[in-house]
């Protein structure tokens, strides 16, 4: 028997807006015991609004501007989920996602940002490029760029929105096109106010009015925007604009779903929040900087009371939990502001504070720079030790089984279908199987500790990785059983975890065409996953590891590389969009690759997997009696793979891949082999063909979206020269 701490809350986060990364963060350092902690959002990276401008003009690269979630919550041991927020059921504590199985939670915050209310002017939605979301804007203005650089005619430019926001923005841009491209372009910034950046000072104002006319860009001011067609706005005193690119830097209005949950909302649709930050309606559920609407007196959204809402925001959460006195929010009435000017010059604004100059540019960058440092925070080993004694002992054996109540509600809310081959009944002790005539069965096992802390995507996974091996063999998948070990915890918690991770498994299976016929589930300290797959074969012969006939071109269908990466994840040390291109290679189906390379003639194959590509392929080549000729710099190589191997990341397995191989008389410097024995989950089929149908076979792969190569070709058995590595 074992004592554990099990997790008996679960606490969710929507959103990875400024105070939310402060509330991870703080998290990371001090965990709450028994509290499972989420957070959803739809992007890995979150920008920092503060450094916009700079990446605009060119000052900032992106990696400066953005802060990186996934590896911030892996640092904080907080899960995370990339996924788009549909709507939550505050009644029934619910949150439906995009793609995603929904999630209960015993206590809500959301902190999602805000978007320019463009539902009051007619064809807004469709016309334009709003700010925010600050992703969708870049790549909007980037792919501007591109298209206006292949053009000679002079462009039109238009911010619609007068306030520190659209100002910035505009002399990002005109920055950026005087001082690095050939782009010549008209500036054109409109405000509804009679005077633009209206909540500063006379001094602010006057300085960019001048300095706007300076550089000859017009502004037009105390009038507004009416209706939008694809190159012109018409205002409302009947005069219209064209433009060639327009931004909308107007007020903000709150993303639709928050008002349509049934939570208690504000005109423009943001969460009502008391002094402690609480919803009014609902005080299972804070809520913080630009979604909520502080009700006891009216702020800006200002991105400077995100940042500060953050510790008060925790302390708030952790108090609840703890059933504790909450402490109220107490926002400064004037706040410094430090608006850009395009180049690096920078104006200080608080109250009729007014200063300039390039020393403010400098002294921006700084607090800027520091404040993204906060949040890319170095390993740390967590040494909490402590359980909670008053948890009762957890039994091994059978005891050990997830109880059957749970068992019975997860497999009620699963969509599993009758397959005509199986004729046993739900609740039976074994499947029974009808083999077809003149059909050969196969049948294959793997079992996976946790690699990923999203108990959905691992289920998919998984049973990616599992059906490779049926296809390697040339078979087709037929059925599965399932075991699935769920960590330790309260009935709502493991009940859920089930249901995710078996939902994965299940997508996966309904989509390959093959039954989910039994299984076993079971609690453990942490998560796992077990297949055993069947397959059947056909009349025509399978696709053993002996097949390979000297000359033969050597074919892979995916990269290598996701071993190093998820060691660097669970260091902290990977960035989240590697791991990003890391798990949409893993959730790519080998069902396509393999049927190309079938009707390609391959005569062997093989998934490349937990040995390694150089393991698994010494395995054909000796089963085949051959030898190979393997160019280093034709092996595609996952993103970051190679950063994190010359780091001397290493998965576990590393050293006794290397130890196995028969290449250790390889003496050349590549950078890449390492990575020749990182073990892959979920990896691609490596698979020997004719060479006659080589670049047929790479062609009909790249169609169906598989990032393929030949990495080599079979040569004779040279029992003294397995495999020849060349660099080029």
């Amino acid at each position: 028997m074992i004592g554990l701490t099990p997790h008996k809350k679960d606490l969710r986060l929507i959103g990875g807006g400024h105070s939310h990364i402060a509330v991870i963060k703080k998290l990371g350092m001090r965990p709450i015991p028994g509290i499972r902690v989420t957070l959803i959002s739809n992007n890995t990276l979150t920008p920092y609004s503060g450094m916009l401008p700079g990446l605009i003009a060119g000052h900032y690269t992106f990696e400066d501007c953005h802060i990186d979630l996934r590896k911030l919550c892996q640092w904080a041991g907080v899960r995370f989920v990339c996924s788009e927020v549909q709507r939550i059921d505050p009644i029934a504590r619910q949150i439906y996602c995009h793609q995603y199985p929904s999630m209960r939670y015993d206590l809500l915050s959301i902190n999602v940002g805000s978007q320019p209310a463009l539902t009051e002017i007619k064809n807004a939605t469709v016309h334009g490029h709003p700010i925010k979301p600050i992703k969708q804007f870049l790549q909007n203005w980037r792919q501007w760029l591109e298209s206006a650089q292949a053009s000679r005619q002079p462009k039109q430019v238009v911010v619609i929105g007068g306030g520190a926001a659209g100002v910035e923005i505009l002399l990002a841009m005109h920055y950026k096109l005087c001082n690095t491209t050939a782009i010549h372009a008209d500036f054109t910034l409109i405000c509804a106010d009679q005077n633009i950046l209206s909540a500063h000072n006379e001094r602010v104002q006057e300085f960019f009015q001048h300095h706007l006319q300076t550089l000859g860009i017009r502004i037009v001011c105390g009038k507004h925007v009416i209706s939008v067609t694809e190159r012109q706005l018409a205002l409302n005193d009947d005069t219209t604009l064209n433009y060639d690119f327009s931004a909308w830097a107007i007020h903000a209005s709150a993303q639709p779903w928050l008002a349509e949950s049934g939570l208690e909302c504000d005109g423009r649709g943001f969460i009502q929040v008391d002094q402690y930050l609480r919803s009014i309606s609902h005080p299972d559920i804070f809520a913080a900087g630009d979604s909520a609407a502080f009700m006891p007196m009216p702020l800006p959204k200002a991105g400077v009371y995100a940042v500060r809402q953050g510790p008060i925001l925790v302390k708030n959460i952790v108090a609840q939990l703890e059933n504790r006195q909450l402490s109220p929010f107490k926002p400064q009435r004037r706040f410094l502001s430090l608006i850009t000017t395009g180049k690096r010059y920078a104006i200080a604004s608080r109250g009729t504070l007014f200063a300039r100059g390039k020393w403010v540019w400098v002294w921006k960058n700084h607090i800027d720079r520091a404040f993204m440092a906060r949040f890319n925070p170095q390993p740390m080993v967590n040494t909490d030790n402590s359980s909670d004694t008053n948890e009762s002992m957890r039994c091994g054996g059978c005891g050990a089984k997830v109880s059957s109540n749970i068992l019975q509600i997860v497999l009620s809310q699963l969509d599993i279908q009758p397959h005509p081959d199986i004729t046993s009944g739900p609740g039976d002790d074994a499947a029974i199987i009808n083999i077809r005539a003149n059909t050969r069965w196969l049948q294959s096992v793997d079992f996976f500790r946790s690699f990923i802390d999203d108990p959905y995507l691992l289920g998919r996974i998984a049973a990616i990785h599992s059906l490779g091996d049926i296809y390697a063999m040339g078979g087709i998948p037929h059925s599965a059983l399932v075991t699935a070990v769920i960590p330790y915890g309260s009935e709502p918690i493991v009940q859920e975890t089930l249901l995710h991770l078996m939902r994965g498994v299940l997508e996966t299976l309904k989509a390959e065409n093959t039954a989910l016929i039994g299984g076993y589930s079971g609690e453990g300290p942490e998560i796992a996953i077990g297949l055993t797959v069947n397959g059947t074969l056909s009349s025509s012969e399978a696709l053993t590891k002996s097949g390979l006939t000297p000359g033969d071109s050597l074919i892979l269908t995916k990269p290598i590389g996701n071993g190093v990466l998820l060691a660097a994840n669970m260091a902290a040390r990977c960035k989240g969009l590697w791991l990003d291109q890391a798990l949409a290679y893993m959730l790519q189906s080998n069902l396509a690759a393999a049927t190309i390379l079938r009707s390609c003639a391959a005569r062997s194959c093989t998934d490349v997997t937990g040995f390694g590509l150089l393991g698994h392929l010494q395995e054909m080549l000796l089963a085949s009696r051959c030898s190979a000729s393997l160019s280093m710099d034709a092996i595609p190589i996952m993103e970051g793979a190679q950063q994190c191997s010359l780091q001397s990341i290493q998965s576990i397995l590393y050293a006794a891949n290397k130890q196995a191989s028969r290449c250790q008389y390889y003496t050349g410097q590549h950078p890449n082999y390492p990575l020749l024995f990182d073990p892959q989950t979920a990896g691609g089929l490596l698979a020997g063909i004719p060479a006659e149908r080589t670049d047929e076979c790479l062609h009909a792969l790249s169609t169906a979206g598989y990032t393929s190569a030949q990495i080599g070709c079979v040569t004779p058995y040279n029992t003294n020269l397995l495999i020849t590595l060349t660099d080029h």
